[in-house]
């Protein structure tokens, strides 16, 4: 009897073995996958970076088109109150309003392609974005699952050992 009892235990023993060693390697799976995870976030957190930059380098762009801008609004001004004085100038000044005019619907036209990247950049971090909060919930998720499949194994090897005391106490008492 006392045999088979010991191997009854032996058997329980090496299940839980088994299943340690099981569970061993799934956290060593969800390690790594976690590890994939971050490496894709940091690759995530350079692409938002450059994007930012990009953004940046365009508003400087459009704050040097607004000073050119405003020059050239100034420059208007200064050709208008010209011609109210000087008539003799006044095909002179008709050709350099031509010029500030062509230079001016190149700047909108600029300014339109500015706003369309700008917008392209945005959805694209708007994805970006969402992307993040996914891979965020996937992993919250797996590590909740982690957590109870940890919290389960504990309870079940603690109820193991239990019996195994018993067990023992009751072989050697």
């Amino acid at each position: 009897m006392s045999e088979q009892l010991l191997e009854k235990i032996l058997l329980v023993v090496t299940d839980i073995q088994k299943e340690l060693q099981d569970i061993r390697e799934e956290q060593k799976a969800i390690r790594e996958e976690q590890r994939a995870i971050r490496e894709e976030q940091m690759a995530i957190r350079e692409e938002q970076k450059t994007f930012r930059e990009e953004i940046n380098s365009l508003r400087e762009e459009m704050n040097a088109f607004r000073k050119e801008q405003q020059f050239i609004r100034e420059e208007q001004q200064a050709l208008k109150n010209g011609q109210k004085e000087l008539y003799d100038l006044m095909n002179a000044l008709l050709h350099r309003q031509d010029e500030t005019d062509a230079k001016l619907e190149a700047l909108t036209m600029d300014v339109h392609h500015m706003r369309g990247e700008m917008t392209a950049m945005k959805q694209e971090i708007h994805a970006l974005n969402e992307k993040i909060d996914s891979h965020y919930e996937q992993f919250n998720e797996r590590l909740n699952n982690l957590q109870l499949d940890v919290d389960f194994t504990v309870h079940k090897t603690t109820m193991t050992e239990r019996e195994l005391f018993k067990m023992r106490n009751r072989l050697f008492s």
